[in-house]
Formats: C-alpha cells, structure tokens, sequence
C-alpha cells in the first residue's frame, strides 16, 4: 500500500498577502502604537480629593502655630522680669516674649481636656487667674501638679495674648462662659514650660506637614505632565 501523501498548503497567488503579515505586526508599528500609548496617564478623583485634604489638614493643624515656632528660634538668653504683672507693665510688652514673673494665683480656672486648640499642646490643661492683674497662666496638670489657689509663686514662659482674634480665642471663650465672669481686653497669658529652643515639637509638626503638602502637589502634578516620547 502507498504512504498517504502529505497534505501540502497552496502558495498564495501573487500579490495576495499572507497570514502572517495579520499574525505578527512589524515591529515599527508596534513601536508606534506604544509611543502613541504614552503621556495618556489620568488622576483618579480620589487621588485629588486625598491631596486637597492633605492640604487642609495641614493649614489648620499648622498655621495657628506660626508664633510658637517663631517663638523657637528666638534669641533671648533669659526671661524678661515682669514684676507682678501689672497693666502698665505688660502694655509695653510684645506678645511671644519670654518672661518671668511673681505673682499670687487666684481661684478662677478652668481645665481643658486632651488638647488646646491652637496649638500642639496636650493635657489635662489648666488656665488660671492671676490675682490682682490682668493676667493669666497656663500649665499642664501633670507637670505642674503643686499649682493651687493662693499660691504665691515665680511662673516663667511665653507671653500670649488673651483676645478673641488669638491663639487663645476659644480658651477665652470657654473661660467667661463656664465662669460666668469677664476676661480684661488687655488679658495676657503666661503659658508656662514654653522657652526658645524648646519648640522642637512645633518644628518637626512644620517640616513634615510642608513635606507631606509638597508631595501630594508634586504627586499630582507628575501625572498631568505628558511623558516624554522616544524619536
């Protein structure tokens, strides 16, 4: 019996293309459908929306902050004595300096809870009247655990304003209100444990708040930028 003869494939005819110009596209094409894919990249919605709240997050937590880190780099060797803390004396005083003075602490007080607003300043806090000035103290309970009514004592720290328009605005508010009393315009606050050179909390909160702000910007703008194409 005769071997079964191979099947053979016919030639295509001329001119006619073959299957594997369809199989296998020439690789200058597939090169250029590639580079044609290029610089397409897209911002998913919630990729901005994380920015922008990073954004925000940032300015609120940092922006009332501005006086203590300033405050940190300040070049007194030594607190400003300031008696008593009389008006007439702390008239001719800016805010953000540290001082020091003697004074005797009244009964009015008020505590805050887990933080202050305004600040990065973490409790339980206590903001108490000086007696006889327009003055005021602010400390945190554990660290200073023998501050009592009627106490005649030496306070030192950062000199701060009292007013509704101040870091202290809330705490003001909270104080007239829960005393039923009313806080002097010309108030200031002694927020004690506060030094130059010391604020190295506040400074680390503003490097890496204006990192993470930069990077979610630079994020962002990575991928609006067209990626550059090969010749």
């Amino acid at each position: 019996m005769a071997p079964p003869s191979t099947p053979t494939t016919p030639a295509p005819d001329e001119g006619e293309p073959s299957s594997s110009s369809f199989d296998e596209p020439d690789d200058d094409d597939l090169e250029e459908f590639v580079r044609g894919q290029r610089g397409k990249d897209t911002i998913h919605p919630v990729r901005i929306v994380l920015a922008i709240a990073a954004v925000l997050c940032c300015a609120w937590v940092l922006v009332p902050t501005v006086d203590e880190t300033r405050f940190h780099f300040s070049q007194a060797t030594s607190p400003l004595e300031i008696g008593d803390g009389q008006a007439k004396v702390l008239a001719k005083i800016p805010n953000n300096t540290w001082v020091r003075a003697d004074v005797i602490l009244g009964n009015k007080a008020i505590e805050l809870g887990a933080w202050r607003p305004g600040s990065l300043r973490f409790g339980p806090i206590t903001i108490r009247e000086v007696a006889g000035a327009p003055l005021y103290v602010e400390y945190t309970n554990t660290r200073f655990p023998s501050l009592v009514p009627f106490m005649d004592t030496m306070v030192e720290g950062r000199l701060v304003s009292f007013d509704d328009d101040g870091e202290l605005g809330a705490v003001r508010r909270a104080f007239e209100g829960r005393l039923g009393t009313t806080v002097s315009k010309e108030a200031r606050v002694i927020v004690l444990d506060e030094r130059p050179g010391e604020m190295s909390l506040y400074l680390g909160a503003w490097i890496t708040g204006v990192a993470l702000v930069v990077f979610s910007i630079l994020g962002i703008l990575r991928r609006l930028r067209p990626r550059s194409r090969s010749a």
